[in-house]
């Protein structure tokens, strides 16, 4: 059986100045409603809450600048660059435009984080960095539809899979935008959520959610 989480969390959102797709790290708020200051003020019972966790929130890219300029008119402050970002229990990456590369440093850090952290999630066009850092080479991933045939081609390494989402290890891929919401679900269920006393939590909080969950296939 795998170590369980800690009680305090450091989570990390990596974003790109490049701009960032803000519906693909929306899926952090789905974690962050196991955070014991906001389940304190709901009606769960406290046994369940004090199962839940404390969390640290890092928002990170590379330059440590921000805001950062997420779509839909958004901005996220950011707290790290990638050279301050301490070590972390779980990464999202999101979505860089479609023609983004990652620098050198870039991809350093991805190759350290995820070497380790218990979760490293990226979503949509956030198998793009992901890629290039040489961390899905012969792994199962998956992404955006669109881009899996012309993939298969050029990233033969990877084991391309036509789904919602994919996992491989600690190292989890989505498809299409809302996907990575299934995602975080999916994770949530199959890593949290099967700890011992942490199964009814988890179970709880996505029925808040109410996020759809249709399955890996689509």
């Amino acid at each position: 059986m795998s170590t369980p989480y800690p009680s305090s969390l450091k989570v990390g959102v990596l974003l790109f100045s490049e701009g960032t797709q803000f519906l693909d790290v929306a899926g952090i708020d789905m974690l962050g409603m196991l955070e014991k200051s906001y389940l304190s003020v709901t009606p769960m019972p406290e046994a369940l809450v004090a199962k839940a966790f404390d969390i640290e929130y890092h928002f990170i890219n590379e330059e440590g600048k921000g805001p950062n300029q997420m779509t839909g008119g958004f901005k996220v402050e950011v707290t790290d660059s990638i050279a301050t970002c301490p070590a972390l229990d779980i990464l999202l990456i999101g979505g860089p435009p479609p023609s983004y590369r990652p620098t050198l440093a870039v991809q350093k850090f991805l190759q350290e984080q995820q070497q380790n952290v218990r979760a490293f999630l990226s979503v949509c066009t956030g198998y793009i960095p992901v890629l290039f850092s040489g961390i899905l080479e012969n792994k199962t991933a998956t992404a955006p539809r669109e881009f899996l045939g012309p993939l298969r081609e050029q990233a033969t390494g990877v084991k391309w899979v036509d789904k919602r989402w994919a996992r491989d290890g600690n190292v989890w891929t989505s498809g299409a935008v809302l996907n990575g919401q299934e995602m975080m679900a999916a994770f949530m269920r199959e890593e949290i959520g099967k700890e011992e006393g942490r199964g009814e939590l988890v179970e709880m909080v996505l029925g808040m959610c109410d996020v759809a969950i249709r399955g890996q296939e689509y």
